[in-house]
C-alpha cells in the first residue's frame, strides 16, 4: 500500500506503527482507556512543531498567493477580500448587538483572568483560597467578578436572537429541508475555526509555546475529549478538563438544532409557539433547582468552574469538585432558558413592526438595567454565608438567576431595537463584533501569557484585575484578527460558495 500523498513517507509510516500498536492490544490489561486514547490521538496529531506547522505554513502561503494573483479561483482567499468584509458597516437597528457581545467577551476574558491567569490556582497553592476570598470580599466588585460568567448568558441571547431571524427568513420551506440548511450554515460557521485552533491548541505548537496551558488544558484530553470538541459535544463531557472553556461551542450547536422546533411552532401558531417555549424556560428552572437540592450546590450558584486538570488528581477528586456544578453550567436543559428568551426577542424582532417613542424605551431600558445589577449582585448573601447551604434563598436565586438575567438583557436589547430615533453605533464595535468568536478561541491562550505577570500574580483586588484586562483584551483581538484574516474569513469564503452550490 502507497503512503498518503499528502503526508511525507516517514509521517504515513510513524500513523501506521501507532495504530498498529492499538491492534495489538485491543483487550490487554496493559494498555488502560486513557492509554489507549492517548495511541489515537498521538496516530493523528503531529509529534514535533515542524510537522505540525508545515500544514499551517502552507495555508498561510495559499491566502497571500491568492491576495496577489490574478486568478479566480484563489480571489476567496485574498487578505484585501477579507479586510474590506472586516471593515464593512451594516448600519442595522441590530448593531446594537455589538456592543452587547463586545461587553459579554470582556467579561467572560475577565473571569478567565482571575483563574487561569494565576499559577496559584492552576496549581492549587493556598494563595489561591486568599485570592479568591479577596476578590469576592470587595464591596463594589465582588459580585462583578464572581458572576463574570453571566457573560455566558449575554451570548446565549444573542445566539437566540440570530437565530430566529436567520430561521424565520424563509420558515415558509418545508421543514426537514430548511433544517437542513439551517444546521449546515450554523457549522460551516463555527467548525472551521475551531477544528484549526484544537490541531494547534492539542499539538507540539502549543506545548511548545506555553507548556503550562497544555499541562493543565490539554494534558487530559485524549482522544475521546479532542472528539468531542469537534463533534460539538464537549459540554457533555464527564469534567470539563480538556479546554473546558470550549463547552460553549457545543451547547450552542445542541440549541441551534432544537431551536426550529420552536420557531416552526411560533410561525405557525404564535400563542402555542410562546407558551412551549415559555413551558421550557420554567421547566429548565425546576430543573436547575432539582440539581442544585440533589447536590447540595445551592450555595454555590454553578459559579467558580474550574476548566483545568490540576496536578495529581484522581477520579474521586474531579467527582467531587464538579458534582452538579458541571451539569448545571453546561447542559441543555439547565442552560437553555437564556438562549429561549434570545429566540422569542428574535421573533418578536422579527415579526412586529412596533416602534417606541423615546420616554417608554427609556423607561424599558432602564428598568431592564436595574434588574441586571440587582440578579447580579444578589449572589452576595452567599458569599457573606458560604456554608449556608440549600437554603429557600439560595435554591430560588440559583434556579432562577440566569434567566432573569436574560430577561434584563433583552429588555435592553428591546428598548435600543423599538426606538423611534435609529442611533448607529460606532464602526469598531461592528468589527470588534465579527472578531469576537475567535477571540473566544484565542482568549485562553492569552490569558496564560499573563501567567508571567507578576502583577497579576500578586494581585489582591479587583481592581487589579480591571487594570491587566485591557491588555489581555488587546492581545486576544489581535491574535483573533489574524486569526480572522488567515483562517475563519478565507475558509468562510469556500465553504459559502460551496453552500450556496449546493442549494443551502
Amino acid at each position: 500500500m502507497s503512503s498518503s500523498p499528502l503526508l511525507p513517507p516517514e509521517s504515513s509510516l510513524l500513523i501506521m506503527e501507532r495504530l498498529g500498536e492499538v491492534r495489538l492490544y485491543p483487550s490487554s490489561s496493559i494498555l488502560d482507556t486513557n492509554m489507549t486514547a492517548c495511541l489515537l490521538t498521538g496516530a493523528f496529531l503531529p509529534d514535533t512543531v515542524q510537522m505540525a506547522a508545515w500544514p499551517l505554513i502552507a495555508w498561510i502561503s495559499l491566502v497571500i498567493f491568492g491576495s496577489i494573483s490574478q486568478y479566480s479561483i484563489f480571489t476567496g482567499l485574498s487578505l484585501f477580500r477579507s479586510i474590506k468584509e472586516l471593515r464593512s458597516e451594516r448600519s442595522s437597528k441590530l448593531d446594537v448587538l455589538d456592543i452587547f457581545r463586545f461587553i459579554a467577551i470582556l467579561w467572560v476574558m475577565l473571569n478567565h483572568t482571575g483563574s487561569e491567569g494565576r499559577i496559584d490556582i492552576l496549581e492549587r497553592l493556598p494563595s489561591a483560597d486568599a485570592f479568591k476570598s479577596a476578590m469576592h470580599d470587595h464591596p463594589i466588585f465582588g459580585a462583578l467578578m464572581g458572576n463574570s460568567a453571566l457573560g455566558v448568558e449575554i451570548f446565549l441571547v444573542l445566539s437566540g436572537l440570530l437565530a430566529a431571524r436567520s430561521w424565520l427568513r424563509n420558515a415558509e420551506k418545508p421543514f426537514l429541508n430548511h433544517w437542513r440548511s439551517f444546521i449546515t450554515r450554523r457549522l460551516l460557521r463555527l467548525a472551521p475555526s475551531m477544528f484549526i485552533f484544537v490541531y494547534i491548541a492539542a499539538g507540539p505548537i502549543m506545548e511548545a509555546l506555553l507548556p503550562r496551558y497544555s499541562s493543565s488544558m490539554v494534558s487530559a484530553c485524549g482522544f475521546w475529549g479532542i472528539l468531542s470538541h469537534v463533534t460539538f459535544t464537549s459540554n457533555w463531557q464527564s469534567t470539563p478538563t480538556c479546554m473546558g472553556y470550549l463547552w460553549y461551542l457545543g451547547l450552542d450547536m445542541q440549541l441551534y438544532m432544537v431551536a426550529p422546533i420552536f420557531l416552526n411552532l411560533l410561525h405557525k401558531s404564535p400563542k402555542r409557539g410562546m407558551i412551549l417555549t415559555a413551558a421550557t424556560i420554567i421547566t429548565s428552572m425546576f430543573i436547575r433547582a432539582g440539581y442544585c437540592t440533589a447536590y447540595g450546590t445551592c450555595n454555590k450558584s454553578d459559579v467558580d468552574i474550574p476548566f483545568i486538570s490540576y496536578p495529581g488528581q484522581d477520579a474521586e477528586t474531579l467527582k467531587s469538585i464538579y458534582a452538579g456544578l458541571w451539569d448545571m453550567y453546561s447542559r441543555p436543559y439547565t442552560k437553555c432558558g437564556p438562549f429561549l428568551i434570545g429566540l422569542l426577542l428574535g421573533y418578536v424582532t422579527f415579526s412586529s413592526q412596533h416602534i417606541m417613542s423615546p420616554a417608554p424605551s427609556k423607561t424599558l431600558f432602564r428598568g431592564s438595567l436595574f434588574v441586571a445589577i440587582v440578579t447580579i449582585y444578589a449572589i452576595l448573601p452567599e458569599y457573606w454565608n458560604p456554608d449556608a447551604g440549600n437554603t429557600v434563598y439560595n435554591t430560588i436565586y440559583t434556579a432562577v438567576f440566569r434567566s432573569v438575567f436574560a430577561l434584563a438583557i433583552a429588555g435592553m436589547i428591546a428598548a435600543l431595537y423599538f426606538r423611534q430615533e435609529y442611533r448607529p453605533t460606532h464602526p469598531i464595535f461592528a468589527i470588534l463584533a465579527k472578531l469576537t468568536y475567535n477571540a473566544y478561541l484565542l482568549h485562553m491562550p492569552v490569558v496564560y501569557i499573563f501567567n508571567w505577570l507578576p502583577f497579576l500574580q500578586t494581585a489582591t483586588s479587583p481592581i487589579h484585575l480591571l487594570l491587566v484586562l485591557p491588555f489581555v483584551a488587546t492581545l486576544s483581538f489581535l491574535a483573533a484578527l489574524i486569526f480572522y484574516l488567515f483562517v475563519e474569513a478565507p475558509i468562510g469564503h469556500l465553504t459559502s460558495q460551496y453552500a450556496t452550490r449546493l442549494g443551502l
